[in-house]
């Protein structure tokens, strides 16, 4: 029996370790986890393929929160599991978002753009974030890992720059907002065809609207999320011969080795051919 005990106290430190550190979301889970390195588990608090919005935490990803040291979460709202967060969380919670300057969704009244993770430049800051939240938690010096994040940040940055600073297509439709923070910062124009935050169906009336509102505002492209919309995407190209391309928003793991980098490398690709950049 104690044998037992032993090795079923064993098994929970190394599915809960002490040092565990849970990302709300998987867009900030590398830069987090490379900048804590190897000495600590980290973790997506939301699975990377989980709809952010409308998800509802498991009893396994409470135990998680309570049993994490620290809680890293954008600062703003995703969804209504988020108010759970700070009151389940024993750990310290740190904003992502502390030090960015936030955008709306199009109109003041839809609040503020979570997306901030879509803009290399953004990034730039959440990793510093991460860094000074790391040391201030376990004490150590995170400066070589952050340094070496801060390169590939800023290597991704410079690269949207200059790709997207030679776009024949400067202007682009969108029909969640999810591409506010890279329009604002690389010099592009996000124009939002929902007034809402472009969750949910689109029904046959509201497509007949959103066509014509893509051709009187001479929209040349539209972006959606990959992954979300894709009949709307499809019929938008089959049927009004209207050029839609998916960009993956949400940073979802598609091949071996994947990570944030390397998606937003492909994103920018995208981003090339749909925009028409040099």
């Amino acid at each position: 029996m104690k044998k037992f005990l032993i090795i079923l106290l064993s098994f929970v430190l190394f599915v809960f370790p002490e040092d565990l550190i849970l990302v709300s979301i998987y867009p900030f889970y590398d830069v987090v986890k490379d900048i804590s390195g190897k000495y600590y588990r980290v973790e997506s608090l939301v699975p990377p393929k989980a709809d952010y919005h409308v998800y509802e935490l498991t009893p396994r990803e409470l135990i998680k929160l309570y049993r994490a040291k620290v809680v890293f979460v954008s600062g703003v709202p995703l969804g209504e599991w988020e108010e759970k967060v700070e009151k389940i969380a024993k750990g310290k919670v740190y904003s992502l978002s502390k030090g960015i300057e936030l955008i709306t969704y199009g109109h003041e009244e839809l609040g503020k753009d979570p997306h901030f993770w879509v803009s290399p430049k953004r990034m730039l800051k959440v990793a510093k974030n991460v860094e000074e939240a790391l040391t201030e938690t376990f004490k150590k010096n995170f400066s070589e890992n952050y340094k070496n994040v801060e390169q590939e940040l800023k290597k991704l940055d410079e690269a949207y720059t200059k790709t997207l600073s030679k776009c024949e297509y400067k202007k682009f439709g969108a029909v969640h907002g999810a591409f506010g923070y890279l329009a604002k910062d690389y010099g592009l124009e996000q124009v939002l065809l929902r007034e809402e935050h472009g969750h949910g169906d689109i029904s046959p009336s509201e497509l007949k609207k959103l066509v014509k509102l893509i051709k009187k505002k001479e929209i040349k492209v539209v972006l959606i999320p990959k992954g979300v919309h894709s009949k709307f995407a499809e019929i938008l190209k089959e049927t009004y011969n209207i050029t839609v391309y998916e960009v993956n928003v949400k940073i979802i793991p598609e091949e071996e080795g994947d990570n944030y980098y390397k998606i937003m490398e492909r994103n920018l690709k995208v981003l090339k051919e749909a925009l028409k950049c040099g």
